[in-house]
């Protein structure tokens, strides 16, 4: 049995392809960038404005020495009545050098803790935080102690100091702004 020949069929001409739909996919988190974070400059500025605060008091101390001395001794003198002139005087040494060596270690830590910060190292935002913390508490501290002399340095001694743990204050906290610590983390 034979079968006749179908007619072949023409190939039929090719589907134009459907337009595609438009749709935009928005991620969930934001794109990590590279950039340094605002708050990282922002606490690396008033760590340096706190430095040089720090180098004005000691500079505002150095020039009227005498002066800051036999305000300290008066004031030693007048809450300590019984103690000898040499006792008082040993006082005003101690707390004027104490006060210089405490702040030199704080600075050099800080340079520290920027340096690592600077390198994207988590550590420096955890040394930054602790040197902070002693800072403040020993700019008001050093506040404290030579409010007295504030008259003879013209105020310096007055306001200097509060000005000093205010900028490291500042310093702390932006070291925790929301984008600082992923920053640090990218770096890994």
């Amino acid at each position: 049995m034979t079968t006749p020949e179908q007619p072949r069929r023409r190939p039929e001409p090719p589907r134009p392809v459907p337009p595609r739909p438009e749709f935009a996919v928005t991620p969930l988190r934001a794109t990590p960038t590279d950039a340094t974070p605002k708050a990282v400059a922002v606490s690396l500025s008033a760590w340096v404005g706190s430095f040089v605060v720090l180098a004005g008091i000691a500079g505002a101390i150095a020039l009227d020495l005498g002066a800051v001395r036999d305000a300290l001794e008066a004031s030693v003198a007048a809450d300590n009545p019984g103690d000898s002139a040499t006792d008082i005087t040993d006082t005003v040494n101690l707390t004027l050098i104490g006060s210089g060596a405490i702040a030199v270690v704080l600075i050099l830590l800080g340079l520290l803790g920027i340096q690592l910060l600077r390198a994207r190292k988590p550590g420096g935002q955890i040394t930054l935080a602790v040197v902070g913390v002693l800072s403040a508490a020993g700019g008001v501290g050093l506040w404290t102690l030579l409010s007295d002399a504030g008259d003879a340095t013209a105020g310096v001694l007055q306001w200097a100091p509060l000005a000093y743990s205010a900028l490291v204050a500042v310093g702390v906290l932006a070291l925790f702004a929301p984008g600082v610590s992923p920053w640090l983390r990218r770096n890994r």
